[in-house]
């Protein structure tokens, strides 16, 4: 398994020093891009600006341990699995590009904005229950599938055109039991953990609720269910 081949990471490692690989130069693609798989959706249509084009972001301290292309892999296989099984309140996947015989990006709808910019905007004229409700929905698919998202933070949460939460970033998706390669962001987490699981879910979603109400002065229990 992964996790016995590489040192664990949380999400905080993946953010500082960013640096997007060069998808022109083919040196050091192994480091970076994962093999295509035989039952990857492949999108061969030119990227407009209605998509979002999800690319691997490089961490110096990353080259030569494997670790950015198994994540990116087993995050497009996670989308694969969305792409038949939809909600409407998680990220739309259209396929992965693909060069050279390996994937340099994952092809997204893209959003306005995420949650925590949509509450920096204005908080007041937000229906908080509405957005509980749907992304308990979200998460409760997901679940259904077997799979934990593991990293839910304001962050990783986008607002549709009509004031409806869509969550994205599902590189710590995986299947209840399985060990993590990075794992949740602080602050939205009890403590750090090495497997997914739902109550990880359910932790990050009361945090948010609770961040939600203090920002839009909402006191009274929100019902989610």
């Amino acid at each position: 398994m992964i996790a016995e081949e590489l040192p664990l990471y949380s999400a905080r490692d993946l953010s500082p020093r960013y640096e997007a690989f060069s998808e022109d130069d083919d040196e050091d693609d192994e480091d970076v891009y994962p093999e295509v798989p035989s039952n990857i959706t492949v999108v061969s249509a030119s990227i407009d600006e209605t998509f979002f084009l999800k690319k691997p972001k490089l961490h110096l301290d990353f080259i030569g341990t494997g670790l950015l292309p198994k994540l990116m892999l087993y995050e497009a296989e996670t989308m694969e699995l969305l792409l038949r099984n939809p909600h409407p309140n998680i990220i739309k996947y259209h396929g992965c590009v693909i060069k050279r015989g390996r994937i340099v990006g994952l092809v997204l709808d893209r959003l306005p904005m995420t949650l925590q910019h949509r509450l920096e905007k204005e908080s007041k004229q937000f229906d908080v229950e509405n957005c509980m409700r749907k992304m308990k929905s979200a998460i409760c698919h997901l679940h259904l599938l077997g799979r934990a998202h593991n990293d839910l933070t304001p962050m990783n949460i986008m607002i549709d055109e009509h004031d409806d939460p869509v969550i994205i970033d599902y590189g710590s998706c995986q299947p209840f039991g399985k060990a993590l390669t990075i794992a949740g962001t602080p602050g939205w987490i009890e403590e750090d953990f090495t497997v997914s699981a739902q109550e990880h879910d359910q932790i990050a979603l009361e945090k948010i609720q609770r961040w939600i109400q203090k920002l839009t002065g909402t006191t009274q229990d929100v019902k989610t269910g």
